[in-house]
């Protein structure tokens, strides 16, 4: 049985990175292949996503304490529900590989490699690193699935294009997650370029369905917000929709100043122990979802949810989601306008869309695994 190896970014204790990673894997094990996660995860990874009061000064981690003491267990266990997903449903390599180097000096014996999705060519991105080019790989198909660089096209401010320009003619093929991605990607690799799918995208409501608990995490009607970076714009929006239509407001993210605390420890209802399966379970039993998340927007969409979200057709990632499934008008800007939106969404188009552009996609990944040059 012919092996795949995929680097991308499995261990970011993000919940995007982790299921679009699941994704795949499903994906590529249901086309017949033995399919490994190769284990890349690089010091600065592990550090950037501690828990917030384990990183830095001994002053920081006591004052980040202390403001997030109400649910700093919450915390803690949010970070073993991630390692715990890490484990027990992604398949890693046998060994864990820190850097470029120990992924150059390894003995990796894949047919194909895959560089995921995800950021993993965002060279702003925290946790960017050259091995997400195949710079290590010896001998081997080399495919690009769905790789993005980003809110914007981040490569136009690279100083090493050249160096990435070498990384990038060395692949066999590569398919974009955006489309403008594709196109400036095409320019470098001067070879066709596809745009595909986010692999969160090529499974059904019910590809997720075993990953989800049949209890609801939160009892009765709520708004869930997501926002990973903290926009208060975001925070804004949500509760004005849940003063509006009478619902509480859950956050899955810990508040990490003292002003972020004041203003919105009372309003929400914060529930931090959230691992890729929570977050999936608070997606799917919410009745309206409020973000700024490209992954929220997909799994909002896949569980037919009502959503929100801010700035949508400002971000490259998911303005092209947006537009695909003609449901640019959930798209809002601060202006109040989000408020006499309707709360009924006709998923008609949206998933009549998605239909046509999966199984461009799957044919796309099946036809480039098919044959090894």
């Amino acid at each position: 049985m012919k092996k795949v190896g995929i680097i991308t970014f499995h261990a970011a204790h993000n919940y995007g990175s982790m299921l679009q990673t699941y994704a795949l894997q499903q994906v590529v094990l249901s086309m017949g292949y033995d399919c490994e996660i190769i284990n890349f995860r690089s010091i600065a990874q592990k550090e950037i996503y501690m828990p917030i009061f384990m990183r830095g000064t001994l002053y920081g981690k006591c004052v980040r304490f202390i403001i997030q003491a109400p649910y700093a267990l919450g915390i803690l266990k949010k970070y073993r529900l991630f390692e715990k997903f890490l484990k027990e449903d992604l398949i890693l390599s046998s060994k864990e590989y820190n850097t470029l180097k120990d992924l150059e000096n390894a003995d990796l014996n894949y047919d194909y490699y895959i560089s995921g999705s995800d950021q993993i060519w965002n060279i702003e991105s925290w946790d960017f690193s050259y091995a997400y080019f195949l710079p290590f790989v010896k001998s081997g198909k080399r495919i690009a699935y769905a790789p993005s660089m980003g809110p914007g096209l981040s490569m136009n401010k690279c100083r090493d294009i050249n160096i990435i320009t070498e990384f990038l003619k060395k692949y066999d093929a590569i398919g974009m997650r955006e489309a403008a991605g594709a196109r400036y990607i095409e320019g470098i690799y001067k070879k066709p370029v596809a745009t595909v799918l986010d692999p969160t995208l090529l499974l059904d409501s019910n590809g997720y369905d075993k990953l989800i608990s049949n209890k609801p995490l939160i009892k009765g009607k709520y708004i869930f917000i997501y926002s990973p970076r903290y926009n208060e714009r975001v925070y804004e929006m949500a509760y004005k929709l849940g003063k509006k239509y009478n619902q509480k407001v859950i956050l899955s993210q810990g508040l990490r100043t003292k002003e972020e605390m004041l203003k919105w420890g009372r309003k929400f209802k914060i529930y931090a122990a959230v691992g890729p399966k929570e977050f999936l379970n608070l997606c799917k039993n919410a009745s309206i979802i409020c973000c700024d998340s490209f992954h929220a927007v997909v799994f909002s969409i896949l569980f037919k949810k009502c959503f929100f979200v801010l700035d949508g057709m400002k971000d490259n990632r998911i303005s092209n989601l947006l537009q695909i499934t003609n449901l640019q008008d959930r798209s809002f800007t601060s202006s109040d306008d989000f408020l006499t939106a309707p709360l009924q969404i006709d998923f008609t188009d949206a998933f009549n869309y998605l239909k046509i552009e999966k199984i461009k996609s799957l044919n796309w990944l099946k036809n480039n695994l098919s044959h090894k040059e």
